[in-house]
């Protein structure tokens, strides 16, 4: 079924099967078909990694403990951004700057994550390593970015037992996200210049952003994190896909993978 988004010039077509969402954009910012992927660049949690509430609760722990008065939907509407930018936000919006350092907050996400990893709470993705193995063996690159600070990237990554030869932490650009700067930082450590040889694969509305501001080919969002397709589809993108089964059929014709993980050359 083929159906017109009311609020920009896109197409939407719905699929079975893996309940794929696919849409592209019809605007002229040089979106090219035959180009391909030699990039991709995820985001880490409710992307690669799995999170039924473990960064939400993360945040709830830190405002109970400050008396900060946060809600899930203030805290929905800031995932993937800057951890210690939300921190400060949050101080801000409870009168309390200056009372409290950012940095403790962070420090006491960074605890409360680091403890849900402990648990088991933060494993891959069905079929994320299968997907990023197959990217890998087509000589396609993988790079991670994300709103942790990077030693909290890099304990949710050993958790979820996922390798990452490039991964960029928004405490290592100067502007976080819906900024392009930390996918341009991803280009760069990856050793990519062309926008259009990249994608950019996120659950979140700053995800989105950050990869249409980076002019990448492929915007992907994905709507198995703490954002479902219908938040997503009123975000800028080029395709939506409810899962790690329907990204791989986005990805396959531009990448050379398998459109089915269990179907191999």
């Amino acid at each position: 079924m083929i159906r017109r988004n009311p609020h920009r010039n896109t197409l939407t077509r719905s699929t079975g099967g893996a309940g794929a969402l696919f849409s592209r954009s019809l605007s002229t910012r040089g979106f090219r078909v035959s180009h391909p992927i030699k990039l991709v660049v995820f985001d880490i949690a409710g992307t690669s990694v799995q999170d039924h509430g473990f960064v939400e609760h993360a945040f709830l722990s830190v405002s109970d403990r400050y008396g900060l008065g946060l809600d899930a939907g203030w805290i929905k509407s800031r995932m993937g951004v800057h951890k210690l930018a939300v921190m400060r936000e949050a101080l801000e919006a409870a009168g309390k700057t200056g009372s409290i350092e950012p940095e403790q907050l962070a420090r006491a996400f960074e605890i409360a994550i680091d403890d849900a990893v402990d648990d088991g709470a933060a494993p891959a993705m069905d079929g994320f390593i299968e997907l990023m193995d197959d990217l890998r063996r087509t000589s396609v690159k993988v790079a991670f970015t994300t709103g942790f600070s990077r030693k909290t990237a890099e304990r949710v990554l050993h958790g979820a037992e996922i390798d990452y030869p490039v991964l960029v932490a928004s405490d290592e650009v100067s502007a976080g996200r819906p900024s392009p700067e930390i996918v341009l930082e991803a280009m760069r450590r990856s050793g990519i210049e062309d926008p259009g040889q990249v994608a950019v694969v996120g659950d979140t509305p700053s995800d989105l952003g950050s990869g249409m501001n980076a002019q990448t080919a492929l915007v992907i969002g994905i709507g198995h994190g703490t954002h479902e397709l219908c938040d997503l589809e009123d975000h800028p993108h080029t395709h939506l896909a409810a899962d790690c089964d329907a990204l791989r059929m986005i990805l396959a014709p531009r990448t050379g993978i398998p459109s089915n993980e269990h179907t191999h050359g």
